[in-house]
């Protein structure tokens, strides 16, 4: 008899993966899949670097041994030298002047690369820079004219190559590595060329990454904690600016290589595949992340009946709290929305709407800078009619003219009804505009007969007032804190749901 069972068990689950039924009875969560796929880019951008980063150090160790670039930094040496003691002739400076033209062009086919050259002599006096900048006749030993960390590895006078990292370097305005390289002629050291490495060529190597959708990024962090590469989610320059958490940072460089679920720089709960990075003495790390909420949403998606039976029988079971909040006075001022309508508050108005009962309320925001309130009947689209679609309205006006696309995120739905006729059809045209489950709160009371509706976008103050059928008692007051997160809830349904396809595979 046993046996029988679990075989009926094994052609249910079969046939349940089939359907698309039971998405839980998977080997892996949708998770670890995404972490699979950000293994895979992490290396990626693993690989690209590791051949950038031996290129260019390639390339510096070479021109440290360059006939010509040794020849040129001779030249160079003894035409400043001579300027000190005495007036140049108007002929050798033209000479000068022509050999630097002409090196000028070799730099260019050969050592591009880098953004500029300096050459010191062995005081620490740079005499020539092909760039021309600040730094050039300045002293690397003079605290007076400090050049931040290159000045500070030039105390010892260095005998071997070494690299300094991305820091802000001061000449050039910009943040700059170096590989400074010592000079010899005929095996006596004559001084150093210091090869100026740009953050740009390094930015362009995690700049684009594919298959990781709307909130996938790869970025670099060196030991201080700073990103040396530009977040595409924030609207100014991240590089050596945006300083992450040092407790997530200092773990990932002791762990070396791994996985971890992290609230990340922007405040998002990311999954993260991060591996350390060595490179002379030098220690960054390489991290390939995506916010939970996308994968969350994504796998939503593909299994919405599935996911959307279990949300609304979530929600019937989990009845509204009231708070002790008092039923709000009217506002003489406020914006009132109308059936079959929606309104935007963006000057501090206050919008309001009342005798939502067969209708649905629906409020979108970015709190502190507008907010949305619409009054939706069913012969709109989310009662599955056509004579109206303002769920759509709002998020076309809301991506094409209200935030910019890293801003997506921080935009906020919330559901107001006595019934769920409408919201799952609110959930699919949303995750079908680009927001995530996350961002969707539900205000649901079905023993409410109708809801009053106040929103004050700039204090992110909504107030919902319930008037209850006969028999449920007095109206009933509810606010922003008492609406339940709709990713959460799809969450915690996953979650049991694996729990209980783990625990039923050991039982078999």
């Amino acid at each position: 008899m046993k046996c029988k069972f679990k075989t009926h068990i094994l052609f249910l689950m079969a046939i349940g993966i089939i359907l698309g039924a039971t998405p839980a009875w998977a080997d892996r969560t949708p998770y670890d899949w995404a972490m699979i796929q950000l293994d895979y880019v992490r290396q990626e951008k693993m690989d690209q670097l590791e051949r950038f980063m031996q290129k260019i150090h390639t390339l510096a160790r070479k021109a440290a041994n360059d006939q010509t670039v040794v020849s040129f930094f001779e030249m160079n040496r003894h035409y400043h030298n001579a300027g000190q003691s005495q007036e140049t002739p108007t002929s050798l400076s033209t000479d000068v002047e022509k050999m630097r033209h002409h090196f000028n062009g070799y730099y260019i086919s050969n050592y591009f690369v880098f953004y500029d050259i300096l050459f010191v002599d062995t005081s620490g006096s740079i005499f020539y820079t092909l760039r021309k900048e600040m730094d050039t006749h300045t002293s690397l030993m003079d605290k007076k004219q400090s050049l931040g960390f290159l000045s500070d590895a030039f105390v010892n006078k260095p005998d071997k190559e070494i690299f300094i990292d991305f820091y802000g370097y001061g000449p050039s305005s910009e943040p700059a590595a170096f590989f400074v390289e010592p000079v010899e002629k005929q095996g006596v050291k004559v001084g150093w060329i210091i090869l100026q490495c740009p953050i740009n060529k390094l930015n362009s190597i995690f700049a684009a990454t594919d298959d990781l959708g709307q909130t996938g990024e790869t970025f670099l962090v060196n030991s201080r904690g700073l990103m040396l590469t530009e977040s595409y989610f924030k609207g100014e320059s991240t590089i050596l600016k945006e300083h992450l958490d040092g407790r997530n940072i200092k773990v990932k460089f002791q762990e070396k290589k791994g996985h971890r679920v992290v609230t990340d720089y922007r405040g998002a709960k990311v999954l993260s595949s991060f591996e350390v990075f060595e490179f002379l003495d030098a220690r960054w790390l390489v991290v390939a992340k995506i916010d939970q909420d996308e994968i969350t949403t994504d796998h939503y998606k593909r299994h919405s009946k599935y996911y959307g039976d279990r949300l609304l029988k979530y929600l019937k079971a989990a009845p509204l709290t009231p708070s002790d909040k008092a039923i709000p006075k009217g506002h003489p001022s406020a914006l009132r929305v109308d059936m079959d309508e929606f309104l935007k508050a963006q000057n501090n108005e206050i919008l309001e709407t009342w005798g939502v009962s067969t209708c649905t309320a629906l409020v979108a925001a970015l709190p502190e800078r507008f907010g949305y309130l619409a009054h939706i009947s069913p012969i709109d689209r989310i009662y599955n009619k056509n004579d109206t679609n303002l769920v759509s309205q709002i998020t076309k006006k809301i991506k094409s003219f209200d935030v910019y696309s890293f801003e997506r995120r921080n935009v906020v739905f919330t559901v107001i009804a006595n019934h769920l006729d409408s919201l799952r059809n609110i959930i699919n045209l949303l995750v079908e505009d680009g927001f995530f489950l996350s961002q969707i709160r539900v205000s649901y009371n079905s023993r409410a007969k109708s809801a009053a509706i106040v929103y004050d976008y700039g204090k992110d103050d909504l107030t919902m007032t319930w008037t209850m059928n006969p028999g449920e008692g007095e109206p009933v007051v509810n606010d922003i804190k008492d609406t339940m997160n709709v990713g959460m809830i799809i969450e915690e349904i996953m979650s049991i749901e694996n729990d209980n396809a783990i625990s039923l595979k050991k039982t078999l």
